[in-house]
């Protein structure tokens, strides 16, 4: 017999959400390989231990659906920042490192994205790489592909293997810097801590990914 998973109105209905919620939770914190389906579903306090299984199918079956739906929501606010900052015109290097890091620093998703997402995309490139490359690009990352049109553009005074040198390691910079942000909240940091408070961190990440771009080359 074939089991039709559930269906639900937006995302998923209550316990789908909780599920998702708890899964991505466990993978931030302890690794994709540590956590098994019966602690998603212990940690999401459900009682049937299939319940995985049956809302989402295999346990890539949920990973790819935790990927994606964070993707999107990022790349959403994206595609919109970018649209607004080139209807302005006279596009500026800042306002696409702009649209680089807001989207990822302000993340908000009803089941927790903005708590663990960066944390458990570090677990997924680390231990699923191929497969996080696959989910998320294509066209879950058009505003990405959009940023490092413009930088590649706004940065063609500079060497191009040299260019994508800097994306490369800004990019790893700024999930690394996302990924910490994730942690000390909730070590319980608040809103005025010198490093990691609200606005102080994101004016510190826009401007290190600016610097990462921008910054002197040794000569050749």
């Amino acid at each position: 017999m074939n089991l039709v998973r559930p269906q639900s109105a937006g995302r998923g209905g209550t316990t789908r959400n909780e599920l998702k919620r708890a899964a991505r939770r466990l993978f931030a914190e302890r690794g994709i390989a540590a956590v098994g389906m019966r602690e998603i579903v212990e940690a999401a306090g459900q009682r049937n231990a299939a319940a995985v299984h049956y809302y989402f199918g295999s346990k890539d079956d949920l990973l790819r659906e935790l990927v994606v739906e964070g993707a999107d929501l990022i790349d959403e606010a994206r595609m919109r920042m970018l649209d607004e900052a080139e209807a302005r015109g006279d596009l500026a290097l800042r306002d696409v490192v702009r649209a680089l890091v807001i989207p990822n620093a302000e993340l908000q998703g009803e089941t927790g994205e903005g708590d663990t997402y960066f944390r458990f995309m570090t677990s997924m490139q680390t231990e699923r790489r191929q497969m996080f490359d696959e989910w998320a690009g294509g066209e879950h990352s058009a505003g990405y592909v959009r940023c490092l049109t413009h930088f590649h553009r706004l940065l063609d005074h500079l060497p191009l293997a040299l260019v994508n040198q800097r994306l490369l390691f800004a990019g790893l910079s700024l999930r690394t810097l996302l990924a910490g942000r994730e942690a000390a909240r909730d070590a319980g940091v608040g809103a005025d801590h010198p490093y990691w408070g609200e606005a102080v961190a994101l004016d510190g990440m826009i401007d290190a990914v600016e610097a990462i771009l921008t910054g002197p080359a040794r000569p050749a």
